[in-house]
């Protein structure tokens, strides 16, 4: 083969030796790319795994944080009675009901003495609920139900007359239900609730049997002063009035003359001149002792008022009778008086202990949407554990 002066041989293009003769591109070493995308795929879990780890606190925060603010309150002890439990979601349910009853008939919850009676009704039910089945008291289901159908009835003031059967139970369920969902209730939690009453109510009954419908009762008149009011002058032309008369009919006559000059009684109790009519022992309890142990016809020396601490109360009993017929309305109440002796007496044979402070009490109030300005507040010797005191109930620490 002849080459020619660039030695390249005849009928060979030029650079047709130099793609013979140059390297190709180099490999890379397939050993090196598989540890290099080992590699990455590692940081990628890695940075998988920070994230995760990061939602994972976000979301354990946000849970801790509903658990202590929507789940844990509603659990906590209230009140317990034996081996009995009652949260504050239990007592809410209690005061629901409560309030959505009063809410439809014009009232509205009293914070101040609603809740605290709320917290005594609780143990009181449940001590008559375990004692009751041992003196055969018991409540069934048609009860309930026949309860419940008067008090939705009641409340909606619906008229049956003139509907069927058919039409009534459906708006019957259509109320009920409505009652239900404003009072945030299940119908199992208020059927309980219903049967504690019933069952209070049969007891009540079953102690008041006691109850005497003829006793002794005083004519008893009542008028309110403060400390600071000239109560010398009082006593001194109620004593000229009276002088050493004991006729019943004078005596009414000068105390009606002397409150209506000195009592700060409400303006109905000035018109009836502070009578407040005939009334057995156990009426107004807190001032028995005063109303058997004063003079007939003499001004009982003034007496704080239990409930007004700044007032004092005047008591004057005109006459007497041995033997007169209880009134209905005193004649319930004395009942209801037997059933608090009952339940007392009861009290005995039941572990109960309850936790109620200021922090529970404003928690109660904004689950029931209620705005209060008597908020108590955690002093030395809290008031409210002086009312569990009060009550007989023992506060846990």
């Amino acid at each position: 083969m002849v080459e020619d002066a660039q030695g390249v041989p005849s009928g060979q293009e030029p650079n047709q030796q130099s793609d013979v003769t140059q390297p190709g591109p180099v490999r890379p070493d397939r050993r090196s790319e598989t540890i290099r995308m080992q590699l990455l795929k590692r940081r990628r879990r890695y940075g998988f795994a920070v994230i995760g780890v990061l939602m994972l606190v976000i979301v354990g925060i946000l849970l801790a944080g509903y658990v202590v603010i929507f789940v844990r309150p509603p659990a906590e002890l209230v009140v317990r009675v034996d081996d009995v439990e009652y949260t504050r979601g239990d007592m809410v349910k209690m005061l629901r009901v409560r309030q959505r009853s009063l809410e439809q008939t014009g009232g509205r919850l009293d914070t101040s003495i609603d809740i605290f009676e709320a917290l005594q009704l609780i143990v009181e039910n449940e001590i008559i609920a375990q004692t009751a089945p041992s003196i055969g008291i018991t409540v069934s289901d048609d009860e309930v139900d026949a309860q419940i159908s008067i008090f939705i009835a009641f409340l909606s003031g619906v008229d049956t007359a003139g509907k069927s059967s058919d039409q009534i139970s459906r708006e019957f369920r259509e109320q009920y239900g409505r009652f239900l969902n404003e009072s945030q209730i299940s119908e199992k939690e208020h059927r309980a609730i219903v049967r504690r009453v019933i069952l209070r109510d049969k007891v009540q009954q079953f102690v008041g049997e006691s109850v005497p419908l003829v006793a002794k009762q005083y004519h008893v008149y009542r008028l309110t002063v403060q400390p600071s009011d000239e109560i010398d002058i009082l006593q001194t032309k109620y004593e000229d009035m009276v002088r050493a008369d004991t006729d019943p009919s004078l005596l009414a006559e000068a105390f009606k003359n002397i409150t209506r000059e000195f009592s700060r009684e409400p303006a109905e109790s000035l018109r009836i001149g502070g009578e407040l009519g005939w009334l057995p022992l156990g009426i107004i309890k807190d001032y028995d002792d005063i109303i058997d142990g004063v003079e007939l016809g003499k001004l009982a020396d003034p007496v704080r008022d239990r409930d007004q601490r700044n007032q004092l109360l005047i008591f004057m009993v005109s006459e007497t009778d041995e033997f007169r017929d209880v009134q209905p309305r005193h004649l319930a109440e004395l009942k209801s008086n037997a059933l608090d002796a009952w339940i007392n007496e009861q009290r005995q044979d039941h572990e109960v202990y309850a936790v109620f402070n200021s922090d529970i009490y404003s928690w109660i109030i904004k689950q029931l949407g209620i705005s209060s300005t008597i908020t108590p507040t955690p002093q030395p010797d809290d008031p409210l554990q002086q009312l569990l005191r009060d009550q007989g109930l023992v506060s846990l620490p």
